[in-house]
């Protein structure tokens, strides 16, 4: 049984991967949203999505604190328009 069940997931794995992952994927988020609610969730998607960021820059050699700020600057300019 456990053997056939490794084998279903790998060959879902291989030949669907990204219906494979957004399915994950969304029911990881479903789970989220109603144990936790929407917004704690999504704040914790934000949390995750500004440390992906930072850790893209690092790994590129960039300096990840100036392309903060400068992101954060030409919000701000967009809003006060």
């Amino acid at each position: 049984m456990k053997e056939e069940f490794g084998q279903v997931l790998t060959q879902l794995w291989q030949n669907h991967r990204g219906k494979t992952s957004g399915l994950v994927i969304g029911m990881l988020f479903g789970t989220a949203i109603l144990c936790f609610g929407f917004w704690h969730t999504f704040f914790v998607i934000c949390c995750g999505l500004i440390g992906l960021f930072i850790g893209l820059q690092l790994d590129n050699g960039e300096d990840a604190w100036a392309n903060i700020r400068e992101k954060i600057w030409t919000l701000f300019e967009r809003f006060q328009r």
